[in-house]
């Protein structure tokens, strides 16, 4: 009964996830990857086009708020991927027992090999990969409707390079079947990305003193240290106990078309981490930013007062 109440990746994915067959070379992965990421790639500028006009004929100008409609267009069509792959990235994650396993397991050895490579390959990142990517070829497409202001120059330019680093090295990942597991893992991170979107339309909206906005806040704030922060932990000790960039582990799985440079691609697994804890002090602070709002002005205004 099991094995039945187990997602059926293959019905449910509009490409064929069967077919990541090729030879084993850079041009050959990106030929097979991107052949399949293109359609979502049109599907998200799609959706962004359609709710731009359905925006326009709702009687909105160029402007919403304090923010372009394309912007809001956009982080609409934002919304709809992370509500569509975030759910699925997480049964993904529940359904694999290598996944599963790596995170009961805090990262042990048992796991960990198989977390590079299993007996079964990861259909659920098949599945999904592709659509994610599509995402990102669309949001950059679509970068003339990001919100590009001085303030935010880091954190775009960081964004920017986050989707060309995904797009370069996740097709890696399913096409020689060598660290998707990890991908899966990434794609569920976008639950965060949900909230940050649900705040940001808050916030544009003007609506920043709503308890909505604090209940978003707090959610983001929770998932983004619990997922991204904490949840890193497993899977770094997970990489440290088979390291995907070992050339050795990856001698041991050939034959199996893995690429010479596999190495080079797994080393990238840490970057993610890193951005993390980045933006994960930023969320933090911001959070208690708003929680200590509050106070803070009250102390100001008795310094003001004192000097």
């Amino acid at each position: 009964g099991g094995a039945r109440a187990a997602m059926d990746w293959v019905a449910l994915s509009p490409h064929d996830i069967q077919d990541f067959h090729g030879e084993p070379t850079a041009p050959a992965m990106f030929a097979k990857v991107f052949s399949k990421a293109w359609i979502y790639a049109a599907i998200f500028v799609a959706a962004w086009a359609v709710v731009n006009l359905a925006l326009k004929l709702m009687g909105f100008g160029e402007k919403i708020g304090d923010q372009r409609r394309g912007t809001w267009a956009l982080k609409s069509a934002m919304l709809l991927h992370h509500g569509l792959v975030t759910p699925l990235a997480l049964i993904g994650i529940f359904q694999d027992p290598a996944t599963l396993g790596m995170y009961t397991c805090f990262g042990c050895s048992e796991f960990a090999g198989r977390m590079n490579r299993d007996s079964i390959p990861p259909l659920a990142a098949r599945a999904l990969t592709p659509v994610t990517l599509g995402y990102f070829l669309g949001d950059l497409i679509l970068l003339s409707q990001w919100n590009l202001t001085k303030s935010g120059a880091v954190e775009n330019g960081l964004m920017l390079f986050h989707h060309v680093a995904s797009l370069t090295v996740w097709p890696a990942a399913i096409y020689f079947d060598w660290v998707a597991r990890y991908v899966i893992i990434m794609l569920s991170y976008e639950f965060t990305s949900f909230w940050l979107t649900v705040i940001w339309m808050l916030s544009a909206a003007d609506m920043k003193k709503s308890p909505l906005y604090f209940v978003a806040g707090l959610v983001f704030t929770l998932s983004f240290v619990v997922m991204r922060m904490v949840g890193a932990l497993p899977q770094l000790v997970a990489m440290w106990n088979a390291p995907p960039w070992s050339v050795e582990l990856e001698h041991k799985a050939q034959p199996g078309g893995i690429h010479p440079l596999c190495w080079l691609f797994s080393g990238s697994l840490v970057l993610p981490h890193l951005l993390n804890l980045f933006w994960g002090v930023k969320v933090v602070n911001g959070f208690l930013g708003v929680v200590f709002k509050g106070s803070k002005k009250e102390k100001n205004g008795s310094s003001k007062k004192d000097k």
